[in-house]
């Protein structure tokens, strides 16, 4: 068999625009306005806030938008900065196969070298559909084994994809590409210590997976060498990072589909894991009209990352309550949402979110599991004081491509993570835009409507 690294790097470098499906170049422009609309809303967070001031202090040449921001950065700066913010309020899309979030990583790096590059809007689709691809191969190869070694998937993987990104942007060939990936994988990092105490370095990881993806490129470009065998190596990316992979998965039908179509979006404002259980608590809610005081106890059961990773109670944080599946179900059923509210101070002292929270128990399904990647679903049982039973399972949370969710869906997520930070009008002209960027011959017709409002 081919070495999988030169095999993924010779299809990288040859995507073309032409070749595209449509439904590719569709989601292609779907994800950027899905990730723009995150990150716009991340600005306005305690880790953006910092982001930007330390860019204010470090960064380099004003030559690229910091998002939301009257701050302009070297091209590095700030792909470091959007990217920090695109991830802040686990509100961007993501592979579940991969088991990660591409797009925190390969937008803020197309943004920001697209705009110093000033490519096209068709380049900027397919060094999208480029940083995609390499994240879902790359990180579907090596999980769930690489997750189960502690490491972060969209910090690790997505330094190979926003590097394929900013690879194609540069127009490399496959055996500059291939260097690039090698590049990339000498400064792949990412580890799930946040957990410990809901630390911010979980929003770092994209951050620097973007900034060393464009570093990566760069070097490349000045005539820096990188390895040609970075994946498969005895000394290479799977070997150490993982204790299992498979190879097939970064070669075989390759754009067949492409990546970019396994991309979910999300809708409730908390990791991933948690969604088929809010989405099955919502319904449950909806349907028996649910009043809180009346709930005896709530008995989840799903998939075993799931109710691993986020079956704490320990809410200390708002990135604690976003990972945390019982605040998340409880806050589902107090308040009818599982959004941006629900993770604000108050919301995380509700006493009335918090007591259900207690009452809430999460459990392994090994039917559930044993579907895991295919489908990952919860079964939620409502039990009332008064003995009512109700419950609903949820195979596939909605924004899967199995479950997109009504065609409005994302316009008005992107309409409530920018509302109150630009005004209608500019919402608006972003949409548009965005959604013609085929059409767009300069990328910086995007990022000039991205900056701060002027008042």
């Amino acid at each position: 068999m081919s070495a999988p690294t030169r095999v993924l790097a010779s299809f990288l470098s040859d995507l073309a625009y032409p070749q595209l499906p449509p439904e590719a170049v569709e989601k292609a422009k779907f994800v950027l306005l899905d990730t723009l609309g995150a990150t716009i809303a991340g600005s306005q967070t305690p880790e953006g806030r910092i982001a930007v001031e330390l860019a204010r202090k470090l960064a380099g040449k004003p030559e690229c938008t910091l998002i939301a921001s009257d701050v302009r950065a070297d091209c590095l700066y700030a792909a470091l900065c959007n990217g920090i913010m695109s991830h802040a309020l686990e509100l961007d899309d993501g592979n579940r196969f991969a088991m990660g979030h591409p797009g925190v990583t390969v937008i803020p790096a197309v943004v920001a070298l697209g705009e110093l590059e000033e490519i096209s809007g068709k380049d900027a689709i397919v060094s999208i559909v480029a940083g995609y691809e390499a994240f879902g191969r790359i990180a579907a190869a090596g999980n769930p084994s690489h997750y189960n070694r502690g490491y972060h998937t969209t910090g690790t993987c997505g330094t190979f994809a926003a590097g394929a990104a900013a690879g194609k942007i540069f127009r490399f060939d496959a055996d500059r590409m291939v260097q690039v990936l090698g590049i990339a994988g000498s400064q792949s990092a990412g580890l799930f210590a946040f957990m410990s105490n809901g630390a911010m370095t979980k929003v770092l990881h994209p951050g620097k997976a973007a900034q060393s993806g464009i570093l990566s490129a760069f070097l490349i470009r000045q005539g820096f060498t990188g390895p040609d065998t970075v994946l498969e190596h005895p000394q290479g990316f799977y070997a150490a990072y993982a204790d299992q992979f498979v190879p097939e998965r970064i070669t075989d039908r390759l754009g067949e589909p492409l990546e970019i179509m396994h991309t979910y979006t999300k809708y409730h404002a908390a990791c991933r894991h948690v969604h088929s259980a809010s989405d099955a608590a919502l319904m449950i809610r909806k349907e028996h009209a649910i009043d809180p005081d009346a709930v005896d106890r709530i008995a989840v059961r799903t998939y075993r990352v799931a109710a691993k990773l986020t079956g704490g109670k320990e809410i200390t944080t708002p990135l604690s309550g976003k990972m945390s599946l019982p605040y998340s179900i409880a806050a589902a059923v107090v308040e009818g949402r599982v959004g941006l509210k629900e993770f604000s101070a108050g919301k995380l002292a509700d006493p009335k979110i918090l007591g259900l929270m207690q009452r809430v128990e999460v459990t392994i399904d090994e039917k559930l599991d044993r579907l895991v990647p295919k489908h990952r679903g919860a079964r939620v049982e409502i039990v009332m004081k008064n003995g009512d039973r109700y419950q609903q399972e949820v195979l596939d949370a909605v924004g899967e491509p199995e479950n997109p969710g009504g065609p409005d869906n994302l316009l008005n997520k992107f309409r409530g993570c920018t509302e109150g930070v630009f005004d209608p009008q500019r919402i608006e002209a972003i949409i548009e835009t965005v959604l013609q960027l085929e059409t767009v011959d300069s990328f910086s017709k995007v990022t000039r409507l991205l900056t701060k409002q002027m008042t």
